[in-house]
């Protein structure tokens, strides 16, 4: 009979994590561990497994194919073990729904989503975080769903729909080719600010961060005084803000999927919410 290998959970969830955020040191501050702890746990598992489940360079950390083949089992096992501890802590009982949304999505998500589905007013507990810190909370067990931006290249999750994502800038705006691209985006952990750093440093074109906020208010305000340009989904650009001139000849962003990343199957109640969010959010974001 061959002997049964007893994976650390710790570790599976380090290798998640890790992947999913894209560098051992973001997981291991998500994990509330020290690097070196973190980087100790997947060696372990890399050496249970018999096979190395990263590429690692100094500059970026990327899956090999044993480690994208494996990725989705380890989900699995993760899910399976969240899945567990939440029917024992709430005998299985409980309708509420955790559930994670960046902030460019509220708007359509109360007023399109939400107030043509009351049935899920009082039973959704609704955080509201960058989109990789979303994927961190939901690795950590602390959500049961979330809705994120992706990129088409971005491993995981479930599209659901897809956003054109355009440059905007101010009405008055003045744009200076030869100077510096002045950008005015959310902090690190928004997937559309890693976008055109990936997007601009791939041309060669000179730029830097004039304003940083979470908040997409403040983001738009220091875009609307004329401090630079963002990048935003269509459909949610303010009338206060344009789309960039296409005379500008800036590059093309592409677009942005929407995804839902869910751990575990949850509840019945879990499934219909999110068969419900299939079937209707493509239609009012």
């Amino acid at each position: 009979m061959a002997s049964v290998i007893n994976m650390d959970i710790a570790a599976l969830r380090s290798f998640v994590l890790a992947e999913n955020l894209g560098s051992f040191s973001a997981a291991a501050v998500g994990l509330h561990c020290s690097q070196s702890a973190l980087s100790l746990r997947i060696k372990k598992l890399e050496e249970q497994l018999g096979c190395e489940l990263f590429h690692r360079n100094y500059h970026t950390l990327k899956l090999t194919a044993d480690g994208a083949m494996l990725l989705p089992e380890a989900v699995k096992v993760l899910a399976g073990h969240d899945a567990m501890i939440q029917v024992a802590q709430n005998n299985g009982s409980s309708d509420t729904i955790r559930l994670g949304i960046p902030e460019d999505m509220t708007a359509g998500f109360f007023h399109n989503f939400l107030a043509n589905h009351d049935e899920y007013v009082d039973k959704i507990e609704l955080s509201m975080h960058l989109c990789r810190d979303l994927v961190q909370m939901l690795c950590e067990g602390e959500l049961d769903i979330a809705l994120i931006n992706a990129m088409p290249d971005y491993q995981g999750g479930e599209a659901i729909a897809s956003r054109e994502l355009k440059w905007v800038c101010a009405p008055g705006f003045e744009y200076q080719p030869d100077q510096p691209l002045p950008l005015a985006l959310h902090p690190e952990g928004c997937i559309f600010r890693e976008h055109v750093f990936k997007t601009l440093n791939a041309l060669g074109r000179p730029h830097r961060v004039m304003f940083s906020a979470q908040g997409s208010i403040s983001v738009q305000a220091a875009v609307g005084t004329g401090m630079g340009l963002s990048v935003m989904a269509e459909g949610i650009i303010p009338d206060s803000l344009k789309e960039a001139p296409e005379e500008w000849r800036l590059p093309a962003l592409g677009q942005a999927d929407i995804r839902i990343y869910q751990m575990g199957h949850g509840s019945p109640f879990l499934a219909e919410f999110i068969e419900t969010l299939r079937r209707e959010l493509p239609k009012v974001m």
